[in-house]
């Protein structure tokens, strides 16, 4: 469940080092273009073949009727139809996960089930969709990104996907809840509670666990492959962090993992 990856996030971070580390490549979300509409695809016409008969008498004078289409041109016809379909269906599913996202995320349910279950597999479309939506969301919804960043560090297969969150690790810090350029009265400076903390830093966190995963993953299966390759590159990125707690844990995963 979705609450207990954050009470498990909140205890952890109690036991953070206070040392902070500062050297590593910047990347920016604003690298990443915002995608096109999907594509409208036009539904094929069904081609009806006539049935055989007597022919009939037509009447003096009358224009002659068109011949009936070869039977090789309905196939060719009917073939056509079906590739435009398969063409069609990898869109479409990643349309029918996003909007099953945003029904999520309007209903702030974070134990909803679907998020175990629905996301195991995103294709490349569904991830750019998902990134997109990322961007288009208020800085200030840091429960609703991190709940996208979650998703996609489910679905880590490529360079791409790994890009994208050592951009967010190296966001700007969040200040407040209301409006994140600006700090509150009720926290001068950044002092902020353990909670406080937390959701403000919420999306940058959950890339880190997810870096957490893949490292200890791969440190079990005594191996070290492409994946804790980068995850080491995002926990790099993200000690140069402006946010205090996120530059914690990322110092303290350095520690664990680069070995």
């Amino acid at each position: 469940m979705k609450t207990f990856f954050v009470a498990v996030l909140l205890i952890g971070l109690a036991f953070l080092s206070l040392r902070v580390f500062r050297a590593s490549p910047k990347t920016s979300l604003s690298d990443f273009e915002p995608l096109p509409p999907l594509p409208r695809h036009e539904t094929t016409r069904a081609v009806t073949k006539p049935v055989n008969g007597p022919a009939a008498v037509r009447p003096s004078g009358t224009a002659a009727e068109a011949p009936p289409a070869p039977a090789a041109a309905a196939a060719a016809n009917a073939a056509a139809g079906q590739t435009a379909a398969v063409a069609q269906a990898p869109a479409s599913g990643a349309a029918a996960q996003l909007a099953m996202l945003e029904e999520i995320l309007l209903s702030k349910n974070d134990n909803d089930p679907r998020l175990d279950s629905a996301f195991k597999e995103l294709s490349l479309q569904a991830k750019r969709l998902f990134r997109q939506k990322y961007r288009q969301l208020p800085a200030e919804e840091r429960n609703e990104r991190g709940t996208i960043i979650y998703l996609l560090g489910k679905n880590l297969s490529s360079a791409e996907d790994w890009e994208f969150l050592r951009a967010v690790v190296s966001e700007p810090p969040c200040l407040s809840l209301e409006n994140c350029s600006r700090e509150t009265d009720a926290a001068p400076g950044g002092n902020y509670t353990s909670g406080e903390a937390v959701a403000l830093a919420y999306p940058a966190l959950v890339a880190l666990k997810q870096a957490e995963r893949a490292l200890g993953e791969s440190r079990a299966a005594g191996r070290r492959d492409e994946a804790s390759r980068q995850a080491l590159l995002l926990i790099i990125s993200a000690k140069s962090s402006g946010s205090k707690i996120v530059s914690d844990l990322a110092a303290e995963l350095e520690r664990r993992f680069a070995v």
